[in-house]
């Protein structure tokens, strides 16, 4: 797959175009465990609606956990939690 910019990607095999719905994220945090590593990371959508009153655009977080295994790191999927809302910038997993 080719990547001309964040919001779309091409095929060349198949020559399809896809859009890419979310921003590049963002880190936001970096929690450091004595057996592992976890990267939190914000996305806003690109994707916005037109009504009134607009909405603000949707965000996501998730993390990726960072682990040493037998010498060799591991890296998980992206592991989505919400956005707590009174605290701001509380997350949970």
């Amino acid at each position: 797959m080719e990547k001309l910019n964040p919001m779309i990607v091409i095929n060349n095999s198949s020559g399809t175009a896809t859009m890419n719905q979310w921003m590049l994220p963002v880190r936001i945090e970096v929690v450091e465990h004595p057996d592992k590593i976890e990267m939190i990371y914000k996305e806003t959508s690109n994707t916005t609606y037109t009504m009134y009153p607009p909405s603000p655009p949707e965000t996501r977080v998730f993390k990726i956990v960072f682990s040493c295994v037998d010498g060799k790191w591991n890296k998980s999927e992206r592991i989505y939690g919400e956005v707590i809302p009174p605290r701001g910038e509380s997350y949970k997993f």
